[in-house]
């Protein structure tokens, strides 16, 4: 035969469709060239080796079996294809399986799998340097663009560098917002700071659930609302639900790129605004040729270049205006554009001469790097409010003095980010071209 397909097999200790296909494949039974693995770290190391393959026969019951390994292999062309056990109900093609076989098969049906869904050895070839190694597409499932959930939900981030107190702000403009919300039309503030601070802020005591179970839970399917409520704490004083962010700042090694891409559309689902608590920094292996840095910062970079709103906090004083500064640019980097970037001073002084210097500063310093900096909005100013620490301690609302000035500014940059509608009846008609009148032609022209 001239087709030949050439299979990555793995399967726990024993499985006998798995003896089943080597014995096919070495009497040549089947056109197929089957590559037996002990483990999925073996079968990432072969995918990603730059060899090609047709397909990937992968057991229900193998552990690491989730959709990251799925959408690997079937960016890099090899079908991944499910042997299912029968043993749980789970929806194998939400998570990126091309098809499902029983572990019953017989020789015809699978080559009936491989001739529907499976690329020969040749074909494969052929593609192969038009595709990328390593991690191809990690990217952009972390991150994605704006357009992918935009019909979905508001997402507002918060940012800054640590001390300007971006955690608090966070909480009051969640709150803030959740004010101005139909009430059945929920918020969610979400923790995703490497240096997680909500759950000190709002004094919860539990630590758990939190958003490395709320990720997990999506490793193997979308789970259902309520399995989505329990990872999640509601705080109806203050009318918001709260997602912890990470228990240990190393955490962020622990998730996964293709899960965290669900979870993100579950909450965009479920909410109709989310405000993400989010650190100030942004690089990726574009900016440092580190993989691993992308992946720290993974969490950041999506929030950012998800929402419609960015508040980037600062305080007065050369450094606080430095870093708001930086941070400002370094949204730039990864294609933030300034008009949805909104600079926010904390503990911001009384005098409107004062206010105003701080303010020409950040447009003076940012007008020398980016080309869009006449679009940044003017800073947003929040006094020092005294008792906050009681407040917090006793589980109160906090002052709306502090929310609804934040609410306000936000509120009028998500309707400015809001896609435009044009009414199709109030288009003039066409005017009619007067014949000679747009010049001449001439075959001397």
């Amino acid at each position: 035969m001239n087709e030949r397909y050439v299979v990555l097999g793995v399967a726990p200790a024993r499985r006998e469709w798995f003896s089943r296909v080597g014995r096919w494949a070495n009497e040549a039974a089947l056109p197929v060239e089957f590559v037996k693995c002990i483990s999925v770290g073996e079968v990432q190391s072969r995918l990603e080796s730059g060899r090609p393959f047709s397909a990937l026969l992968i057991d229900s019951s193998t552990n690491g079996l989730d959709r990251d390994l799925l959408e690997l292999a079937a960016s890099l062309g090899c079908s991944p294809i499910i042997v299912d056990q029968g043993l749980v109900d789970r929806d194998w093609s939400e998570l990126g399986a091309r098809a499902v076989i029983p572990e019953r098969f017989d020789i015809g049906e699978l080559r009936a799998v491989l001739e529907s869904y499976a690329n020969s050895i040749q074909k494969a070839t052929a593609s192969v340097s038009m595709r990328m190694f390593g991690r191809p597409g990690a990217e952009a499932v972390a991150t994605g663009d704006r357009g992918s959930v935009r019909d979905r939900g508001n997402v507002i981030a918060i940012t800054g560098a640590g001390g300007m107190g971006t955690s608090l702000l966070a909480m009051a403009i969640a709150q803030g917002l959740a004010g101005r919300h139909d009430e059945r039309l929920p918020l969610a503030l979400v923790d995703m700071a490497l240096r997680s601070s909500q759950a000190m802020l709002h004094d919860t005591r539990d630590v758990v659930p939190g958003l490395l179970e709320f990720i997990d839970s999506h490793r193997l399917g979308v789970p259902q609302a309520d399995e989505v409520t329990a990872s999640i704490h509601s705080f109806p004083e203050r009318g918001y639900d709260l997602l912890l962010g990470l228990r240990n700042e190393r955490d962020w090694v622990s998730i996964s790129g293709r899960a965290l891409s669900a979870g993100w559309t579950s909450l965009l689902t479920r909410y109709r605004t989310v405000v993400c608590d989010i650190t100030g920094d942004f690089d990726g292996a574009e900016e440092t040729g580190s993989e691993d840095i992308e992946d720290r910062n993974r969490l950041a970079r999506m929030a950012a270049r998800q929402a419609d709103v960015i508040a980037v906090v600062g305080v007065p004083g050369a450094w606080g205006v430095h870093h708001t500064v930086r941070t400002i640019l370094a949204l730039s980097e990864i294609g933030v554009s300034c008009q949805r970037i909104l600079p926010v001073i904390n503990h911001a002084p009384r005098q409107p001469k004062s206010r105003a210097g701080i303010g020409s500063a950040i447009r003076d310093l940012t007008k020398t790097r980016l080309a869009d900096a006449d679009s940044l909005c003017s800073p947003i100013f929040v006094q020092t409010r005294r008792g906050l620490e009681a407040t917090l301690r006793d589980g109160d609302p906090l002052p709306k003095a502090l929310t609804e000035d934040l609410a306000s500014g936000l509120h009028a940059l998500l309707d400015l980010s809001a896609p435009i509608e044009i009414d199709l009846t109030s288009v003039p008609e066409p005017v009619a071209i007067v014949p000679g009148s747009l010049g001449t032609w001439s075959e001397d022209d």
